[in-house]
């Protein structure tokens, strides 16, 4: 993603959802190491925007700690699964909205309940690998 196209989403949708979801400013964003997210422009924006949320730190060598790359994999497996493969793109989307659609609550609170450890192992592998 170019950084003009992420600095525009981040500006344009995700400022007034936070704004509107953490009215009094205690909201934290979470992003990972990918180049647009790291250019200087985009670190002072979020810096311009500290009062309203922060930006969870991210060490450089962390392991995926990001909850939606899990959900991906989950996704990716249960595609894969299908047969016939999707003889097409529209098939394909189709395929993916429904497994995203359809995906149990409960994974996605297992998911959630699982992150305060997944960040302690993380701190306390210096940002190394863990089980996760």
């Amino acid at each position: 993603m170019k950084v003009a196209n992420y600095l525009n989403i981040i500006a344009d949708q995700l400022h007034p959802y936070m704004a509107f979801v953490f009215p009094t400013g205690n909201g934290i964003f979470q992003q990972d190491n990918a180049p647009c997210h790291k250019t200087r422009i985009v670190l002072e924006w979020f810096e311009e925007h500290t009062d309203e949320f922060r930006l969870m730190s991210w060490p450089p060598n962390s392991p995926d700690l990001n909850p939606i790359e899990h959900i991906w994999d989950v996704m990716e497996r249960q595609l894969r699964a299908q047969t016939p493969p999707c003889p097409n793109i529209s098939t394909l989307r189709d395929r993916c909205l429904d497994i995203w659609y359809n995906q149990s609550p409960v994974m996605y609170q297992k998911l959630m309940a699982s992150m305060l450890s997944r960040v302690a192992a993380a701190l306390k592998a210096k940002g190394g690998a863990t089980r996760y």
